[in-house]
């Protein structure tokens, strides 16, 4: 067969092939949509009652590393030891190590403790900066049909500045069961999780000698 042949073939094809892509895209499964999920803001619940002496020293926080999986704006479930889902229909506004240490941060200003906190953005300068690792964050069901609990651990460092010395180490926890298997509920139990151990994040940086003017 010619080439001018094949020429005028396709010519007499395209315009139907064009014609049947809108149909091709509204058969589900072939262009599948992206899942339709809400969407929820961490805001930890920090227990009342501390009082804290201002202290003068400046104070970074860097994201916290974390592994892979809860590395994600899905929101984390464990049904077993060791094994890790995720909520469908869910998610956070942000990845878990960036609502951390937005938490982190937030609790640090609420208190009035320190002279300054800020994200460590590598163009600031401080006198202090607080590394992690977020080692868990999920909700974790202790049975099939019980509501979860919502577990936040992370290992933390201070780190003393410019030299990036590691001046201490602490890890802080926080457990909070939810009120109902539902994922609002959930939220709410992660909430006070967080709450929980940012209370202790910030009594042990604030109280740690490290931090005193003749230590530094």
């Amino acid at each position: 067969m010619s080439s001018r042949l094949l020429s005028r073939k396709w010519v007499a094809v395209a315009p139907a092939f064009v014609l049947l892509l809108p149909l091709l895209a509204g058969c589900g499964g072939l262009i599948p949509s992206p899942p339709k999920r809400d969407t929820y803001r961490l805001q930890p619940t920090i227990p009342a009652g501390a009082v804290y002496a201002r202290r003068g020293p400046q104070v970074l926080i860097s994201p916290p590393a974390t592994s892979a999986t809860l590395d994600s704006t899905r929101i984390a479930l464990s049904r077993a030891p060791g094994g890790v889902d995720f909520f469908d229909g869910a998610q956070w506004d942000d990845r878990a190590p960036f609502l951390v240490q937005r938490a982190m941060i937030q609790a640090f200003e609420k208190s009035g403790a320190l002279a300054a906190v800020g994200p460590d953005s590598g163009d600031l300068r401080a006198d202090f900066v607080l590394d992690s690792e977020l080692r868990d964050f999920e909700a974790v069901y202790d049975s099939p049909e019980g509501a979860p609990r919502a577990v936040v651990r992370l290992v933390v460092k201070l780190v003393k500045m410019p030299d990036r010395r590691i001046v201490a180490t602490t890890t802080i926890a926080g457990e909070a069961q939810a009120s109902a298997n539902k994922i609002p509920a959930t939220v709410q139990a992660f909430n006070a999780a967080m709450g929980t151990a940012l209370q202790q994040l910030v009594s042990w940086t604030v109280g740690n000698p490290a931090l005193s003017p003749a230590r530094r």
